[in-house]
């Protein structure tokens, strides 16, 4: 929504009006550097005679909290005032000579700064006291062209936009979604993948720090303001190569305030789609229940404001517990759950002077889920047995402080240090471990166990960062650092307690090397023990510059560049990823064509490197020591299996044999190359805004194309690694080859993969790894529109053009939904890149977008969200025949594992071995989803009251989303042939819902 939207300032036709206009012809503010965490409003001032306005007085004053704010314009008769906490404003300008001019109120926002330009008339005129008016703020800001959108929580209170940042983001040109819940509702931002996003609050990384897949749990009733960044983003952000989610919270001011906010989404008002079914041989049957699913929503939240020291120290406390009550039918199970989370927040801030404050922010959530599951019959809907109950909690804190010291008029200083934490906790039900048979020849499970794995961690992102600003007559220089400390505290083993903890196995020895020591056809128990853990550190220092500079009245650059290192460690302190001078230039060119900022014609350039994911740290960095220990059976029932004694095991005799599969050790070397280059991405767009309708709306097209230009991947790289060991002539045996490396280069490592007790240091070349590079590109074109349309509609449009393609998605693969990042399959193994090159998942050829509110009534007001979006696109995908392609004879993935070749349905072949290439097998159909809302504003007891309903989805439409890719089956004769259900859809639209929302507040 623009800025004028915002301020409530409209347009008037006035002598004064008339003589404001023709002053904005003559001059243009200078140009500032853009303030990622505050507002800023700058301008022009100038005189009705033509003299200069050096000398000027503005003065600001924030009516909610008491504020005051001042500066004196330059020479120039520029002004800039920065740092400002978001909000309304009242503004004064004067100098003597000249008669007061008063602003009626300015609404600053975070993102881009206010352009507030005004003339000052002779104090002898014969004119009344003038007040700054709509024509005097610009939409169009000439001294940055980065793409995005800003909204406040007065916007999403009349629009029907679910809570949440990603919702808000899906908003903009060239977002779509993905397989959002695999993804936690993270979209593609500019052909980037969901984990590629970065999001902040007050200035800190509140990014999901195990995944980078959205967001920790936020109380959205906190949040003030949301700025999405999509494209040439500045040098101050880092560590996203997709798009930025930048958001301020609210606070308090001089009036007490308190208020609270009860919704409901009720099952009763919920649509379901029917039943999806599959083939299976020449009988249809169930594949995703839905018609039985039921789910209430419940949301209340309360909070209070106000100064404990007026004008100097202000409070503002949230809390805000939600649950859902639900039922997942399934197919033959079905879980009756409810899922609680309590939420609250807290912000102080402290004006200690004019040019000094501090800021403190709080929140914390705990999220519990129970839930009973139980045997069921979709076809009856009944369930039975008296269910088994289950549950999972998680939870985690923010902890954050802001220091901003405005040191001289042109100098401002920005220091914040905080962090984030984010817990997974035991919650098992039970502490009885699982026990399986396998003496029938068939897997007999004789546990009665809830959890056969127990799971903990805890992610900490502890972070520093401090800018400097600096504004000099043409210049307005912006420095900066920012660290980040990742902690990795992570553990997986199996359930039980003492000697009764592991996985269990019933089985009988085939003698030889089964470790068991047993001689064939003896019975016998074995116990498991893996573990997984990792308590490590990430680590990432950036540095960064950036000029924005006033070439000529109509010229500016931005001229910012961005210097960062990243390490991954293990849990022994050992690196195992070291990237250093990674050099991201930022560079922008912002022509103003009339000279008077109502249109721009701009052009960018952004590099953006990406680190290694903190998932890597334990699934790549991480460590297992995997022990089996062997006994003699003892106390046996009627069929011969071990009975289970009174702490869940199985009765046992001696052991026999013990087995370390893993010790646990592990050496970076064996993890990954040592000449591994950084994730980037680069980033060119070209494009024009202008002022329409008087300056009332503005109209804009941008060009973009981004490249991945590197990539880190993991791959099981043991079939080359096998070929160096032959071609020494020394012997390998089995070993583990999975290393993380760049796609199309060469390979650099130090380990014993063969255990002979030798370090070997491997190098090969990019063709003896034969690996292609890593290739996603994504071109669009964006027309925008946004503004007033009339004095009761508010409306932004978008059309986007866009092409995704490529070979890789990126982190996380929504073509299979592996929300893993760095940990895909996309190159687990040669066979799996041949032909994989093609439209991507996140490709959307076309996506229209509208929403806005009109005002029916001065009580009334009906808010709509539209999306047309083009369907994704669709693969077959088969076995990997032999003899072909890597898998060719000569080739150093000869004989490709039996992972890629039979028995693996994810290449790109159809059922007679033939190449189908990613994405060329048509694509979904196109989406339509209408949401809808209606708000009713009354006053009630003086006070502000609010009831507002929203349906989302509105005509329920159930278009397929999500398809099955997997194009071939084996035949009962071993053969390969067609997959039946290939195509067939697998997700969709989710079903209208409603949702019912009263406010009140005083």
């Amino acid at each position: 929504m623009s800025n004028i939207m915002k301020s409530g300032f409209k347009p008037h036709k006035t002598i004064t009006a008339l003589a404001v206009g023709t002053a904005l012809l003559l001059s243009a503010p200078a140009v500032i550097a853009a303030d990622a965490f505050n507002g800023t409003v700058k301008g022009n001032i100038t005189t009705s005679d033509s003299r200069n306005a050096a000398g000027a007085v503005i003065t600001l004053k924030h009516k909610s909290k008491g504020i005051t704010r001042k500066i004196t314009v330059d020479q120039n008769g520029d002004y800039t005032l920065r740092k400002l906490p978001v909000g309304s404003w009242i503004m004064t300008i004067e100098k003597d000579g000249y008669k007061l001019v008063e602003a009626q109120e300015v609404f600053v926002s975070i993102g881009s700064p206010i352009i507030l330009n005004n003339t000052l008339v002779d104090k002898n005129a014969d004119i009344e006291r003038i007040s700054i008016i709509g024509s005097s703020v610009r939409m169009v800001n000439t001294a940055s062209s980065t793409g995005g959108l800003t909204l406040t929580s007065q916007d999403l209170e009349l629009l029907p936009i679910a809570s949440g940042f990603n919702s808000i983001a899906l908003l903009t040109p060239g977002a779509a979604a993905t397989n959002g819940s695999r993804f936690n509702g993270s979209p593609s931002i500019g052909g980037g993948s969901s984990a590629e996003n970065g999001y902040y609050l007050n200035g800190l990384n509140i990014t999901k720090i195990q995944t980078g897949l959205g967001t920790i749990s936020l109380p959205w009733e906190a949040i003030a303001q949301t700025e999405v960044k999509t494209g040439g983003v500045s040098a101050e952000f880092g560590s996203a190569i997709g798009g930025i989610v930048n958001a301020v919270s609210k606070s308090g001011g001089n009036e007490f305030q308190f208020g609270g906010e009860l919704r409901i989404d009720p099952e009763s008002t919920r649509s379901h789609h029917d039943d999806l079914y599959q083939l299976s041989g020449s009988d249809s049957v169930i594949y995703s229940n839905y018609e039985d699913d039921e789910n209430t929503f419940t949301r209340a939240s309360i909070w209070a404001s106000g100064a404990a020291i007026e004008d100097t120290l202000f409070f503002y406390a949230l809390y805000a517990p939600q649950s859902s009550d639900y039922i997942a039918a399934h197919t033959t199970t079905l879980e009756d759950g409810t899922s609680e989370s309590d939420r609250w927040f807290a912000k102080v801030d402290w004006i200690i002077n004019d040019t000094h404050s501090l800021e403190f922010t709080a929140l914390n959530y705990k999220n519990n889920d129970v839930w009973n599951n139980y045997s069921y019959d979709y076809e009856l809907n009944e369930r039975s047995g008296d269910g088994v109950r289950a549950t999972a909690k998680t939870g985690g804190d923010v902890f954050g402080v802001k220091y901003i010291g405005l040191l001289t008029d042109n100098i401002a200083l920005e220091v914040i240090a905080g962090q984030v934490t984010d817990q997974t906790y035991n919650t098992a039900a039970d502490a009885i471990p699982r026990v399986r048979s396998y003496l029938t020849g068939s897997r007999v499970t004789l546990s009665e166990h809830t959890s056969s794995t127990i799971q903990e961690s805890e992610f900490t992102r502890r972070q520093f960062r401090a800018d400097l600003m600096w504004d000099l007559e043409d210049h307005s220089l912006k420095f900066g650092v920012d660290y980040y400390d990742t902690h990795v505290d992570y553990q997986s083993t199996q359930n039980g307690i003492g000697a009764a903890q592991g996985w269990w196995y019933i089985d009988t020895s085939f003698g030889g090397n089964d470790h068991s020591g047993l001689p064939a056809g003896e019975n016998y128990v074995e116990q498991r023990i893996r573990t997984d853990f990792s308590d490590s550190h990430i680590y990432s220092t950036s540095f960064y510059a950036e000029d924005s500079w006033q070439v000529n009245d109509q010229l500016v650059l931005n001229l910012g560049v961005r210097y960062s290192n990243f390490v991954n460690e293990m849990s022994d302190g050992q690196k195992y990823v070291d990237v250093s001078g990674q050099i991201a230039p930022r560079l922008q060119a912002i022509y103003d064509i009339n000279n008077d900022g109502s249109s721009k014609v701009f052009a960018t350039f952004g590099r953006y490197f990406q680190p290694v994911s903190a998932n890597m740290n334990i699934v790549q960095g991480g460590s297992r020591r995997d022990e089996h220990w062997y006994y003699e059976m003892d106390q046996v029932d009627a069929n011969g299996n071990s009975i289970i004694t009174d702490d869940g095991s199985p009765s046992r005799g001696d052991e026999v044999d013990y087995w370390l599969a893993q010790s646990g050790e592990g050496a970076p070397g064996s993890k990954a190359t040592a000449d591994l280059q950084p994730m980037y991405s680069d980033e060119f767009t070209v494009g024009y805004q202008t002022e329409i309708f008087d300056g009332d709306m503005t109209f804009g097209v941008r060009g973009v194309y981004r490249e991945l230009k590197v990539s880190i991947e993991d791959a099981n790289l043991k079939t080359v690694l096998l070929n160096w060991y032959d071609e020494q002539g020394i012997e390998a045996g089995s070993i583990d080859g999975w290393i993380l490396f760049n796609p199309g280069d060469g390979l650099d490592v130090n380990y014993d993969f063969n255990g002979d007790g030798t370090t070997d240091h491997i190098v090969l070349s990019a063709a003896e790894v034969a690996m292609p590079k890593s290739q996603r590109k994504y071109g669009a074109l964006e027309f925008t529109l946004d503004g007033v349309v009339t004095d009761k509609i508010n409306a932004t449009a978008s059309y986007t053009w866009s092409h995704q393609w490529g070979n890789t998605a990126g982190l996380v693969d929504d073509d299979k939904g592996q929300p893993d990042p760095g940990w895909t399959e996309s190159y687990d193994y040669a066979g799996l890149t041949d032909h994989s090159y093609g439209n991507l998942a996140s490709d959307r050829r076309h996506a229209f977008k509208v929403f806005g509110s009109y005002q029916v009534s001065d009580n009334l007001t009906i808010g709509l969200n539209t999306l047309i979006a083009d369907g994704r696109p669709i693969s077959f995908m088969g076995i990997h025949p032999d003899d072909v392609d890597s898998c060719a004879e000569g080739m150093p993935w000869e004989a490709c594992p039996s992972a890629t070749s039979r028995g693996h349905g994810d290449s790109y072949y159809d059922e007679n071995g033939n190449p189908s290439p990613r994405g060329t097998s048509g694509t979904t159909p196109w989406t339509v989803k209408i949401d809808l809302s209606a708000s009713y504003r009354q006053e009630l007891f003086g006070n502000d009251l609010l009831l507002k309903a929203t349906v989302y989805n509105l005509l329920n439409s159930d278009t397929t989303t999500s398809v099955s890719q997997t194009g071939t089956t084996t035949a009962d004769d071993g053969s390969t042939i067609r997959n039946p259900n290939w195509g067939m859809t697998t997700g969709r639209q989710s079903a209208r819902y409603m949702s019912f929302t009263a406010r009140y507040t005083f």
